[in-house]
């Protein structure tokens, strides 16, 4: 295998297909793909949130060292563009002599797109809302596609937020299938020629709001869906922000069970349509007689709550929810398995350059191409991610450690615990238990060796609030003691 494909979706849970599938959602595509590959069942996105976990897919570095720690484009953006380009790991893929390729979201910065860095693409910049491209738009007429949207369900009162509705259109005529046409295009192209290539495909499916086409309408059988286990979480162990979010942010967030079960019924309707257009993608690929030699990557770039926790919406949320995320690497020559072992979202392309045999020098991310070959049992005893805010700023970093325990730490609030092996709903929030507090202790103390070495700027923090002073960090501090120095 030389090429890589890289599928990345948007805002994907990791238990709505494959194994781990809690929902009735009709996902033939991405399960096969699952099946047939090697999957990292504990995969976490680096941030639970768009544009900081994108930049470190694309980069192989954490938010605080690419500098988007926010989402680029509202509310009170950290950065508008990325710091440093040079680390853009598509073009250590370039100087190899591949041909590099983008199509779909990019959402790393707001005035430049992926062809201001070297991708042949034009996809637009920022979150780049494909409907209202002219290339769309020309698509549509030059077939003689239409649609309107009608709006079923909101968030706020007063029908604000908009967080579904109906695509009163044929398939042909949503983004999804026109992005897959795009990207078939790419393939096409990529096929004539001896030079290997990258391509990467972005869908913004299956993030809200849920516009679902007549074909997929309804296509998820409600009574087959039960209200997610932890939906009667009151959340008086959660910080006190979450509560506020959720009730403050969105007013009309689910509250009765039928209310939740229609909700996850649309966000699997919308599953169901991009599993669609994945298989199209798929058996393009081996229509052109490239699966052989192409290495198929799939993640996503973090999860969603849909209603977990009481009604809790969209992400920006440390829960396993809008954190936990599939990552698959799928190639006839490779052995499929399902692997353990703790692995981040920003792993995906180190990985994927390992198993092609490119370099990735210098990342913060883990090349796992020896877990995938079966050449190495080298893996990660802990799991660092992080997030620094959507709506306002707010500081925390996650911890998971390789026994499944999941450590919260929210400078700003109270810190969470949770056992995942017998509580993986995070309902019983541990860090105030007697029996609990050796592994407390255990997890702060991994938690301020992670942030060390990977250079958290947080890290001072980490330390001092969990009773560590003296840290030898080299950050400054105008309370270290002051030796006397002999002049002589």
């Amino acid at each position: 295998m030389k090429n890589i494909l890289f599928i990345g979706v948007d805002q994907l849970r990791h238990d709505v297909v494959g194994p781990h599938k809690s929902v009735p959602v009709e996902s033939p595509n991405i399960d096969r793909l699952i099946a047939d590959g090697v999957s990292f069942d504990r995969t976490y996105a680096t941030s639970p949130l768009c544009t900081p976990s994108r930049a470190s897919m694309f980069t192989g570095d954490y938010a605080f060292r690419h500098g988007m720690g926010t989402n680029c484009d509202m509310y009170h953006a950290l950065g508008t563009e990325l710091a440093d380009p040079d680390r853009l790991l598509h073009k250590e893929l370039a100087r190899a002599g591949y041909r590099c390729g983008f199509v779909g979201k990019w959402h790393v910065g707001v005035a430049r797109s992926p062809a201001d860095y070297g991708f042949d693409s034009e996809a637009p910049a920022g979150y780049g809302n494909l409907a209202r491209t002219d290339e769309f738009n020309c698509y549509l007429a030059k077939n003689g596609l239409r649609y309107s949207v009608e709006p079923t369900l909101f968030f706020n009162p007063d029908h604000q937020t908009m967080a579904a509705g109906r695509w009163r259109g044929p398939v042909e005529s949503t983004t999804c299938y026109y992005q897959t046409e795009q990207a078939m295009e790419k393939l096409d192209k990529y096929a004539d020629g001896d030079a290997p290539f990258y391509l990467s495909v972005q869908y913004w499916d299956p993030h809200g709001p849920h516009l679902i086409p007549d074909a997929y309408w309804k296509k998820t059988d409600r009574s087959k869906i039960s209200v997610w286990d932890n939906f009667d979480d009151d959340l008086s162990t959660k910080p006190a922000r979450v509560k506020r979010e959720r009730d403050d942010f969105y007013r009309s967030h689910p509250r009765k069970a039928s209310e939740l079960i229609e909700y996850i019924g649309l966000y699997c309707d919308h599953v169901a349509l991009l599993d669609s257009q994945v298989g199209r993608l798929l058996a393009h690929l081996d229509a052109l007689g490239l699966t052989e030699d192409t290495l198929v990557v799939f993640t996503s770039d973090h999860g969603d709550m849909t209603g977990a926790h009481g009604g809790l919406i969209d992400k920006g949320l440390p829960y396993e929810e809008a954190m936990r995320v599939p990552m698959i690497f799928s190639n006839p020559g490779l052995k499929p398995q399902k692997l353990d072992a703790l692995a981040l979202n920003m792993d995906i392309l180190p990985t994927a350059m390992g198993l092609i045999g490119v370099k990735a020098e210098g990342r913060q991310a883990m090349d796992l191409s020896g877990l995938v070959s079966g050449t190495s049992d080298q893996a990660r005893p802990y799991l660092l991610a992080e997030y620094h805010g959507l709506r306002f700023l707010f500081s925390q970093r996650v911890l998971v450690s390789v026994d499944n325990w999941k450590f919260i730490f929210s400078p700003g609030d109270y810190d969470e615990l949770y056992d995942l092996n017998t509580d993986p709903g995070e309902r019983v929030n541990l860090v105030d238990a007697p029996q609990a507090q050796t592994k407390l202790h255990q997890m702060r103390t991994a938690l301020i060796s992670e942030t060390a070495k990977f250079d958290d700027p947080l890290r001072d923090c980490v330390a001092k609030f969990n009773g560590q002073w003296r840290t030898n960090s080299g950050q400054f501090d105008a309370t270290a003691d002051i030796l006397s120095v002999d002049p002589q």
